[in-house]
């Protein structure tokens, strides 16, 4: 935040007061504000502030994030250290999250430090997030709470889940009709882990779009380009499901429910 003086007599002085709100911060700091003012020689000036931000317990890092694909296991290591004299007892107080993460906290040096390792424990394609709280014997500090998100993906995926074109006026349709291209959407078939992907075949219930597929990057990523069958919708939403064939084995079928709304 920053307050000043908006107005400077000739030959007289003015305040400009920066304040850093520090609060969720730690560690080093840097901070800037760009001055604007009618002064010919210097129109645009640049002041700043930095310090360090001194808390009495490192935690580095301070988020914890697991990503990966369904296979593997995925864990972050959260490293808590006192920044103060007097020992530090922690303990672990609770998590938000039990039936999605294990939590195991280690004193590694007496009265100084400690390693938190938090665990993906599911076992399918999700994306989560929580918190975990320890409680501490410093005044300052004494409880720590870390964030944790997950995203777990499958060793193939599609993106986006579901695709929708969205609604249209029966006018609007008619005029559309005569542009296709103008209501081509696509969805994405990405391989997370490996080089070999191959799209077999792909299927639609209803037929009430087509799709054509376009290698983007050899083994790793294709595109299915998918457009309306104008003559086979109706007035109403008209809904079909893409179902994609791939050479992969866990990720095979993969399926995109697909809607368009005729008004």
């Amino acid at each position: 935040m920053a307050r000043f003086d908006r107005t400077i007599p000739p030959g007289g002085e003015g305040k400009i007061t920066l304040e850093m709100r520090t609060k969720g911060y730690q560690g080093e700091m840097h901070k800037s504000a760009r001055v604007v003012s009618n002064d010919p020689k210097s129109p645009r000036i640049t002041i700043g502030m930095k310090g360090k931000i001194w808390v009495p317990i490192d935690v580095k890092p301070r988020y914890v994030r697991l990503r990966g694909t369904v296979d593997e296991e995925i864990e972050t290591v959260v490293n808590l250290i006192a920044d103060k004299k007097d020992p530090l007892i922690m303990n672990l107080a609770s998590v938000s999250i039990p039936e999605r993460v294990d939590v195991k906290l280690e004193e590694t040096e007496k009265g100084r430090a400690y390693q938190l390792t938090v665990k993906n424990k599911v076992k399918g394609e999700v994306r989560y997030a929580g918190t975990l709280k320890l409680t501490t014997n410093y005044p300052e500090k004494p409880e720590v709470v870390i964030r944790i998100a997950g995203d777990i993906r499958g060793l193939v995926e599609v993106r986006p889940k579901t695709l929708n074109f969205g609604r249209v006026s029966q006018k609007r349709f008619e005029q559309i009709k005569n542009q296709p291209r103008g209501m081509t959407r696509s969805v994405s078939v990405i391989l997370n882990k490996g080089t070999d992907l191959k799209i077999e075949k792909t299927e639609l219930e209803k037929s009430l779009f087509k799709v054509s597929v376009k290698p983007v990057q050899s083994g790793r990523v294709a595109q299915i380009l998918v457009e309306p069958v104008f003559d086979k919708l109706k007035k109403g939403a008209n809904q079909d499901r893409l179902k994609i064939y791939t050479n992969q084995k866990g990720g095979k079928v993969l399926e995109v429910p697909m809607r368009l709304d005729v008004l």
